[in-house]
């Protein structure tokens, strides 16, 4: 294996059965030494997952019930979009990673993560913002 200078930060796990145990996670500054490291078709292959999942999670965030069933809003998706595509390729073309949103997961481990260090009225900013984001059961 190649010696490419690597820094790593330590992850955590923040429940379930393997609460606070870590793990290192290497950290790439160039791209150069990730392709170096895991070779082009793999660094491809992780980079076209990671965009994937994360338009998966754009467009997924953008479905928003607003009250109604699923039913119905299938039912608007396919009157609006008869050939079931949501998310065109125009759309995947001004997706960048900077346009990717917060999701209610992500701002509760942030707020668990705040109440652990002992920042109350940040853990309660993120909740309050988590809650605004989760789908109303209002119907």
């Amino acid at each position: 294996m190649l010696n490419i200078e690597t820094n790593y930060t330590m992850e955590h796990f923040q429940s379930g059965d393997w609460e606070g145990y870590k793990f290192a996670v290497p950290e790439f500054k160039a791209t150069a030494d990730v392709v170096s490291r895991y070779g082009e078709e793999k660094t491809l292959a992780l980079l076209n997952q990671q965009v994937s999942a994360r338009i998966r999670s754009t467009v997924k965030n953008s479905l928003k019930p607003n009250g109604k069933t699923t039913e119905e809003l299938k039912a608007e998706l396919d009157q609006q979009h008869p050939d079931q595509v949501i998310y065109t390729k125009e759309d995947a073309d001004k997706w960048t990673p900077e346009t990717t949103t917060e999701t209610p997961n992500k701002l509760f481990n942030k707020a668990k993560a705040a109440f652990a260090a002992g920042d109350i009225e940040q853990g309660k900013a993120l909740i309050k913002r988590m809650e605004e984001l989760m789908p109303s059961n209002e119907g």
